[in-house]
């Protein structure tokens, strides 16, 4: 009888072992789902935003694309294209999104209930990613001419209207800008070097850490990459509190707030790396082998990212709709539910 219970468990740990190497290599881990694919243009592939409130999404292009395609995000059903239009965000108060229009050269804010132009701006210079302010009630807006002397402008959420710009922090500016609605800091990298621009005097000045793609508009902790470590720092004191070494450079990296969670974007690896705002890893989703990952929004609310997948094989684009609740269920962390 020792021997068949012996036998029975060695059976049943190889079978987990199976079901836990398939787990792996599906990429999913319990709580994360992939809920769709949505083809959308390469012009339309740059920098995304999402209305949670509108249950919408937008995928605005990059430095060289050159539309935006709109999503329902109940039904994942295309709503719209607009044209031209490069990157894009979004005002959760007013349900306004905004875009530049690049070599077009207008700054551009729309309606999100009814995708209808309420203003245009002319600033040249292509006018391209855009950060919003929800607290100091902004959008700032960079070029990407590669000109080599990329400039900034700031509007306001409310009127519309230029606040200030050209502000040029000298150099080219190949990433999003990211702001912090603690500080009104924007952070931008410009000819290779972080800068920041100060939300009063809209002086530029370097910074001490990489490139900043994402803050916790919470606990205003920002996230950099400087070559290939993952950088966590106070926004509070602009001072770094953790280095974490990486085997990459994230293409992008996006917060969700509610959980903590913050997810690095590998396109050599094909994968979204979860991290806790500790510097500790989680987990990794795995989206297979021809889908590069490049840029990304998150929905802290409903625990979902929006990922812009480049398929490596055919040469064509999605956006990806992923769940992430993969921490809800355990006690203690931040997002569960453990009433």
């Amino acid at each position: 009888m020792k021997s068949i219970r012996i036998t029975i468990q060695s059976v049943l740990c190889a079978a987990i072992v199976v079901l836990v190497m398939v787990l792996v290599m599906a990429g999913l881990a319990a709580g994360q789902n992939v809920l769709a694919t949505v083809p959308i243009p390469a012009a339309s592939a740059g920098q995304v935003a999402v209305d949670p409130a509108l249950s919408m999404i937008y995928a605005g292009g990059g430095p060289n694309a050159t539309s935006l395609t709109i999503i329902n995000g109940a039904t994942f059903a295309v709503v719209t294209t607009i044209n031209p239009s490069a990157g894009v965000s979004s005002d959760m108060k007013n349900d306004n999104f905004w875009t530049g229009t690049l070599s077009a050269g207008n700054v551009v804010a729309y309606s999100g209930d009814s995708n209808t132009q309420l203003s245009s701006t002319s600033v040249g210079s292509c006018p391209a990613a855009v950060a919003f302010d929800c607290s100091k009630r902004r959008m700032w807006v960079s070029s990407q001419c590669g000109s080599g002397n990329d400039p900034v402008w700031a509007f306001s959420a409310d009127t519309l209207k230029l606040i200030d710009g050209p502000i040029v922090p000298s150099g080219t500016i190949l990433k999003p800008p990211v702001v912090s609605p603690n500080t009104g800091k924007l952070y931008v990298t410009s000819g290779g070097v972080s800068r920041e621009i100060n939300p009063s005097t809209f002086a530029v000045s370097s910074t001490t850490f990489g490139t900043v793609l994402a803050v916790d508009s919470n606990t205003n902790k920002l996230f950099a990459t400087s070559g290939d470590n993952l950088q966590i720092i106070s926004g509070h004191t602009d001072t770094i509190a953790k280095t974490v070494t990486l085997t990459y450079t994230p293409a992008a990296i996006g917060v969700n707030n509610a959980m903590a969670h913050v997810y690095l974007l590998n396109p050599g690896g094909n994968s979204i790396d979860i991290y806790a705002e500790t510097g500790k890893m989680i987990s990794s989703i795995v989206l297979g082998a021809t889908s590069q990952p490049t840029s990304l929004a998150v929905d802290s609310a409903r625990g979902r990212m929006f990922v812009d997948v480049l398929n490596t094989s055919s040469n064509t684009w999605s956006l990806q709709v992923i769940e992430d609740l993969s921490s809800v269920r355990k006690c203690g962390f931040p997002g569960s539910c453990d009433y």
